[in-house]
């Protein structure tokens, strides 16, 4: 009896990798276009409670390339694997919540509206948080602005500085203007605003739009040596894993 117990419970503990080579072939088919062969399995791994297959379905809901577009289905298959701690399923529900998507989803009364999510900064919260404890850079980038402008909670610069720069040590440039931003507006701050220039410098060479012409601004309140630091800084620094 205990032998066959072992060998039932050793089968218990592979099925959840058994699980995911499933979803991952199937993901990687619909990620080909091959969405006979990818939808029919991804969908019941989905209702069998695979995160990633849960997460795919979802995918295929919100871009609408295999099914026909939905995004409270979308909403509804990416919460199934967020509440089982899937990081890119936080993050996309949270996109949705931010943002909102779908014909009359400002307001949820339009026609159509019975597909679309309206935009909802507490739900977005609920979901951006756990992505960017993770360490999604996007969600932390969300997370930043939501504090900077008080998107449905109280404006707190330090909350959206903080999540900057997660955001912005990751290496999203987004992230890194929007750090820079917060940096540069303390006042009379030179620590700051020598971390500020190193940001709009990398900013800069990552193409963002807007940064050059705010680190020329922010030039003219550091000395040389200050903005050799800042350059010193930006040369020496590495996005993290």
């Amino acid at each position: 009896m205990w032998r066959v117990s072992t060998v039932i419970l050793a089968l218990l503990l592979a099925l959840p990798a058994l699980s995911r080579a499933d979803s991952g072939a199937a993901w990687q088919a619909y990620l080909k276009g091959d969405y006979g062969a990818a939808m029919p399995e991804l969908r019941g791994l989905a209702e069998a409670g695979d995160a990633e297959a849960q997460y795919a379905l979802g995918t295929a809901y919100s871009d609408g390339l295999a099914l026909a577009r939905d995004y409270r289905q979308a909403a509804a298959w990416f919460e199934k694997a967020a509440l089982q701690g899937h990081v890119r399923a936080q993050f996309s529900l949270g996109f949705l919540y931010y943002h909102g998507a779908g014909h009359g989803a400002a307001s949820g009364a339009a026609s159509g509206a019975e597909s679309a999510v309206a935009a909802d900064a507490g739900r977005a919260l609920r979901w951006l948080i756990p992505a960017g404890e993770a360490g999604s850079p996007m969600a932390a980038y969300l997370l930043s602005r939501i504090y900077h402008y008080g998107q449905g909670v109280p404006v707190d610069r330090d909350a959206a500085l903080r999540w900057a720069r997660r955001a912005a040590e990751r290496g999203l440039t987004g992230g890194q203007f929007e750090a820079a931003v917060l940096l540069g507006s303390r006042s009379a701050d030179a620590v700051a605003w020598v971390e500020a220039y190193k940001w709009f410098l990398l900013a800069a060479r990552q193409g963002h739009p807007a940064a050059g012409a705010n680190l020329e601004t922010l030039g003219k309140r550091l000395n040389v040596n200050e903005i050799a630091e800042a350059e010193a800084a930006a040369a020496a620094w590495t996005p993290e894993n």
